[in-house]
Parts: C-alpha cells; sequence; structure tokens
C-alpha cells in the first residue's frame, strides 16, 4: 500500500509543482492536431456553481493524470495518442471496477504486451536522435464511443491502455483520501486539459480561482496522509 500512495503523490505532485516543461515538448504536435479537428465534437462544458469540492477535485485528477500521458507520448513513441480510445479506456476499467464479471476490451495480458511494444519503441526513437520519423498525428475526435476490432492499430490499443492506467491510479486516490470520487468528472478533466492545450481560447468548466482553491485543499490533506504513512 505503502508503494501505491507513492506512485499516486508522484503524479499529484504534478499539479502543485506547476511546471509545464512536458507540455511545451510536444505542444508544436498538439496544435498541429488542432487543426485538423474542425469537424469533430467540442466538448459542452459550463461552469456548474453546485459543484462539490469532491468534484472538482476529480477533473483536477484528470488533468493531473491525462494531460502528462497525452503530452508526453509523441516525443517518447512517434505518435499521438487517440483521445477517444483513451477516455474509453477510462469508461471501461471504470465499468470494471463496478462489475467483477465485465472484461475490459483487452486483457492483462495483452496491455502488457503493447506496453512492452511501445518501451521498445521508444528506445528506438531515442537512439535514432534526430533521425528518429515524424510524429504521426492523431485522427479526428469524435467523443465516441470506441470498440475495439481485431484490425485496430497499435496507437489506438495503446491509447486504450493508457486510459485504463491512469483510471487504476483514479481509483487509487478515492482508496487514499476514502472519497468516491466520481469518474465524469475525471473524465472531464482529461477531455478540457488536453482541449486547453489545442486551443488557448477554451473554456473550462471551473475557474482557476476555483481550482487553485480545491487544489490547495487536497494537498494538505496529501500532505497528513504522507505524515502518516512515514510514522508507519
Amino acid at each position: 500500500m505503502k508503494n501505491f500512495v507513492a506512485l499516486c503523490v508522484c503524479a499529484f505532485a504534478l499539479l502543485a509543482c506547476e511546471s509545464d516543461e512536458p507540455q511545451k515538448a510536444d505542444k508544436q504536435a498538439v496544435e498541429a492536431q488542432a487543426s485538423v479537428r474542425e469537424n469533430t465534437a467540442q466538448p459542452q462544458n459550463s461552469a456548474v456553481d453546485t459543484t462539490t469540492d469532491m468534484q472538482v477535485f476529480a477533473y483536477i485528477l484528470g488533468s493531473v493524470y491525462g494531460l502528462p500521458s497525452y503530452m508526453n507520448t509523441p516525443q517518447r513513441v512517434g505518435a499521438m495518442l487517440e483521445l477517444d480510445a483513451m477516455i474509453q479506456g477510462i469508461a471501461d476499467n471504470e465499468r470494471a471496477l463496478k462489475d467483477s464479471s465485465w472484461k475490459l476490451q483487452l486483457s492483462e495480458e495483452e496491455r502488457k504486451d503493447i506496453n512492452e511494444h511501445y518501451e521498445k519503441v521508444a528506445a528506438e526513437r531515442r537512439a535514432a536522435g534526430d533521425k528518429a520519423p515524424e510524429i504521426a498525428l492523431a485522427g479526428p475526435i469524435t467523443g465516441q464511443k470506441v470498440v475495439l476490432a481485431d484490425t485496430a492499430s497499435m496507437i489506438v490499443k495503446y491509447s486504450y491502455t493508457q486510459g485504463v492506467t491512469i483510471d487504476i491510479l483514479f481509483d487509487g486516490m478515492r482508496k487514499i483520501f476514502g472519497e468516491d470520487f466520481e469518474a465524469r468528472f475525471f473524465i472531464q478533466g482529461v477531455r478540457e486539459s488536453i482541449y486547453g492545450m489545442m486551443d488557448s481560447s477554451f473554456k473550462k468548466a471551473f475557474t482557476d480561482e476555483r481550482l487553485n482553491a480545491v487544489n490547495t485543499k487536497y494537498k494538505a490533506r496529501m500532505e497528513k496522509i504522507r505524515e502518516e504513512q512515514r510514522r508507519r
């Protein structure tokens, strides 16, 4: 449990550090992707005054876990994640958490193989240096459900796998804080943090003031949890 808490804390610290270096690295690819989004579905966001701090924090976690994964992938593996597949991975894992008889579209063994494949791809790109192939853009963002057919590309499967992975971390935060954070706000946070990188004029559901206040509150709670862990 201590190791899992430490892993979650590491990702949680990304927000506290407020570092944008990983985002800067691949913003050019994301901006290029934005240029082919003209006919894709846009998020229907609206600030809701009745949202609780718990809901807002789930939204924050969407940014903490989703944005670095999306932004750091292109330089690593030479292709952008498919956002629809990534979101599907989150949604499917949430369903699996609630129903043990329901199976993900990719087994644990398949996800492991896919991760290992892209670790090799990343190593090859590092070795190639400046000679590495250009980053492949993702397909259109439709907001529709994704069903992984046998013919699905490796990057689509990898995107799905990444979604499952960050949802596992999200569920870990539920356990750490003892709160049932809502997946719909987590998914909204993933989406809107990425849309915000694609379009600087995009208006998120919550103001920076609200996000900072909630983040400060939970950061203080996390510090108490970490202190308790150190004493054990």
